[in-house]
């Protein structure tokens, strides 16, 4: 146990860090490098998409947030403890993962990964906040912020991505559809067409654009309405839509027209819902927030701080041993006249 207790140490578990953060970038970067390569030597065109990162990221990524939680627990207990913290961690990720709660693999190793690691920095941040004053205080709140934000939006990622939902059906007019999306149906209540633009060839106009207004119900309960717009552009040759976009407290969802079938008031609707969109915005804004707010600190402590320690550490310094000289000298004053006295009196 003395072995792993002062191998498991905060220099230890930083270098193992660093070591997973360079493998990690070592493979976005091939990632990123390798369509250019193939793109300058042979003239492919070659695209690297989630298909190739994910898998690629996956193991990389897991040991950088086990290291770090690791690193925050070493820093702030006794080796002893963070040992049977690590333990427990991975106990925590093995069993979810057996479990599958989510039933989504990434889902539920993210999860084990990200929940211990935020509780480590709630944790370390309480006893920052505790035990720190002045400068060292704000500045290590601060670096904790923004390690809550990153965890944040790796947990909004993860979660938004592979738990959104996403499928289309066609919806008549003034009729509730009759396929749920999840908690969500569609009621199209009207559909207006105009010309807009200037005259172009043989058209009125350079586009035709139909606005289709529905009814939101979820749970089989009306909810909100919304609007859509089906545009159709003569000049350039093409077609596009605009996109309805509710942002809830624990999902987004988005609704836009397919297929548009005028003449007998159908339109054939897309619709997205992804939750847990907002742990990836909050993240992003808290991330943002602790960046400022290190700055501000930094800024408010500048190695002038310093040197005005200093120089009054000196002058301090200087002070008390001039005290010491003038007290000594007193003494040597009051040590001669008594000398001169016991003289005379003798």
């Amino acid at each position: 146990m003395t072995n792993k207790e002062s191998f498991l140490t905060t220099k230890n578990t930083i270098f193992a860090a660093v070591i997973a953060f360079i493998l990690l970038a070592m493979v976005i970067m091939i990632g990123m490098v390798t369509p250019l390569l193939a793109k300058i030597l042979s003239g492919t065109e070659l695209a690297l998409g989630s298909d190739y990162f994910n898998p690629r990221t996956a193991i990389p990524t897991v040991l950088l947030v086990i290291l770090l939680t690791i690193c925050l627990l070493v820093s702030s207990v006794t080796s002893r403890k963070a040992l049977i913290a690590t333990a427990s961690f991975l106990v925590l990720i093995v069993s979810i993962a057996t479990i599958s709660p989510f039933s989504n693999t990434a889902v539920d190793v993210t999860v084990s990964l990200i929940i211990p690691a935020l509780i480590a920095t709630a944790y370390k941040m309480w006893l920052i906040a505790r035990n720190k004053k002045g400068y060292g205080k704000y500045r290590g709140l601060s670096a904790h912020l923004i390690h809550l934000g990153i965890l944040c939006i790796l947990l909004g990622v993860v979660l938004s991505s592979n738990m959104k939902f996403e499928d289309s059906a066609v919806y008549e007019t003034g009729k509730i559809g009759t396929n749920n999306l999840q908690d969500y149906n569609l009621k199209i209540t009207s559909i207006a067409s105009r010309f807009e633009g200037e005259t172009y060839q043989e058209h009125q106009a350079s586009s035709y654009i139909t606005r289709i207004d529905f009814d939101i119900y979820d749970q089989n309960k009306y909810a909100r309405s919304g609007s859509v717009e089906y545009i159709t552009d003569y000049k350039w040759g093409q077609t596009y839509t605009t996109t309805y976009i509710h942002r809830g407290l624990t999902e987004e969802l988005f609704i836009a027209p397919r297929a548009l079938d005028e003449q007998n008031g159908e339109v054939d609707m897309y619709v997205r819902i992804v939750p847990f969109i907002n742990l990836l915005w909050g993240g992003i804004y808290m991330m943002a927030l602790g960046i400022i707010a290190l700055l501000l600190v930094e800024h408010r402590n500048p190695s002038q701080n310093n040197g005005k320690t200093q120089s009054s550490s000196r002058e301090k310094d200087m002070v008390f041993f001039e005290n010491k000289y003038n007290r000594i000298l007193e003494q040597e004053i009051k040590n001669l006249r008594s000398g001169k006295n016991r003289r005379g009196n003798t």
